[in-house]
């Protein structure tokens, strides 16, 4: 049985000699290839990202068989809140995207370890700052959109001057306050999952190239 082993063990050393061997900057340079076409695809799933959230908030006023249920669902929300948000989520978006631009601008040159270190942490924290954004953002227009909702919907306002009528007010604002958390954190997971699919996968390759660079300095 000993015999056997060593002979696998000198089998195992003469394959090893004729492996290919990586030295540091081999290693180097392969984890700045993968890191720069990482953060490459983040920047464009980013501009598809932009792409789509246009085409989408032209729709109800391209297509006719948006329209009505766009001035059913908004009709009765100020026009400048909607234009507003909109312009500001956009502006958003390209300052992401200008953000990324720079990181990938800054991979491409970098020459040492610690500076892709650095830029490889810089684009983690400029994705995860962009993902907070979208979940607070979301909060904020889903409670800003309840309110117009029961100070300005003819229909909302006339239901809840029933509820006090019927002296069951302190009732249905309960049920209102479960129901809009439900939906806001039923969105926020539906985000959360959105994001996580599509920069969630890129980000655990850029922080694999991340603890390579670290054992590389070691």
């Amino acid at each position: 049985m000993t015999d056997e082993l060593e002979l696998l063990k000198k089998d195992w050393q003469k394959k090893e000699e004729h492996l290919p061997k990586l030295s540091y900057n081999d290693i180097y340079q392969m984890i700045w290839r993968k890191s720069s076409t990482i953060v490459k695809w983040i920047f464009y799933i980013s501009i598809a990202e932009l792409i789509f959230w246009i085409v989408l908030s032209l729709a109800p006023f391209l297509v006719e068989s948006y329209q009505e249920p766009f001035d059913q669902a908004y009709g009765d929300i100020d026009q400048s809140f909607i234009i507003g948000t909109t312009i500001f989520s956009f502006g958003v978006v390209f300052v992401f995207m200008y953000f990324l631009f720079k990181a990938y601008k800054a991979i491409s040159v970098v020459d040492d370890v610690k500076s892709l270190m650095k830029s490889i942490l810089k684009t983690r924290k400029i994705v995860n700052y962009y993902v907070i954004y979208n979940l607070i953002m979301a909060v904020l227009v889903t409670i800003i959109s309840f309110y117009y909702l029961f100070t300005t919907d003819e229909k909302t306002m006339q239901l809840l001057a029933n509820v006090k009528e019927e002296g069951s007010e302190i009732r249905f604002w309960i049920l209102t306050a479960i129901l809009v958390l439900l939906g806001i954190f039923i969105m926020l997971g539906f985000i959360w999952l959105f994001y996580r699919l599509i920069y969630g996968i890129l980000l655990k390759r850029l922080n694999r190239n991340y603890k390579e660079l670290k054992k590389l300095e070691i």
